[in-house]
């Protein structure tokens, strides 16, 4: 089986881009791409990147934060509407309290069918704008289930979480340092953090790995493959 692929993104690949970004997490993405993980995400940052929006919320915004609420974390649903993560956590705030009650339309079965499976409950409240209990009953008329693979997710993500302090500036100032020409495991182990927690945080500095260290983590990749 042959690596990740390299060199030019063709104009297929940046529009399966845009499609998946808001829906998958990056490993997800790169997998489905063939792409590493890395070049994934330079390569959504340069997407995604614009002015700081500020003001009332458009329709196709609300759509976006819908759609995306529960699939990825709030930095990147923040990064494509090109909000501050603080504003989207108020509109997520005010969505939960404009639910939609009565029969449900055509459209909303829809989305429900489509979402179910990849969503916790609490987060479908937000997607579909419906009370817990109006999405959990519709679910069980229409026999709807969790997907598997979501629910061994989760409970990978539960088991792997640990609360983790705030970043201090001593430890930024590490993490800038380090993270061009070092792998984010080598940088986690120095921090005493976890591999995520240097991923996000590097991600929201906007920071990228060296094209020398990229080179030498594709190599292993594809090692690891073969063997």
């Amino acid at each position: 089986m042959s690596g990740p692929k390299r060199g030019n993104w063709s104009a297929q690949e940046l529009i399966r881009l845009r499609e998946l970004w808001p829906r998958l997490r990056a490993e997800e993405v790169a997998r489905r791409l063939r792409r590493s993980a890395d070049s994934v995400q330079r390569r959504a940052q340069r997407i995604f990147a614009g002015a700081t929006v500020r003001g009332a919320w458009t329709p196709d915004e609300e759509r976006t934060l819908r759609e995306a609420y529960g699939a990825v974390e709030i930095e990147r649903i923040a990064a494509i509407l090109h909000r501050p993560p603080r504003e989207v956590r108020a509109r997520v705030r005010r969505l939960r309290a404009e639910l939609r009650r009565g029969a449900w339309s055509p459209a909303e079965v829809m989305d429900l069918k489509r979402l179910y499976g990849t969503r916790t409950d609490a987060d479908l409240v937000v997607c579909l704008a419906r009370p817990r209990a109006q999405i959990r009953a519709k679910a069980r008329e229409l026999q709807l289930a969790k997907d598997k693979r979501f629910l061994a997710r989760l409970r990978a993500d539960s088991l792997s979480r640990t609360p983790m302090p705030r970043w201090n500036a001593a430890e930024l100032d590490t993490l800038r340092l380090l993270y061009r020409d070092h792998d984010n495991l080598e940088i986690a182990r120095r921090l005493r953090r976890s591999v995520a927690s240097v991923a996000n945080k590097a991600n929201r500095l906007g920071l990228q790995k060296s094209p020398a260290l990229l080179e030498v983590i594709g190599r292993r990749n594809i090692a690891s493959r073969w063997s």
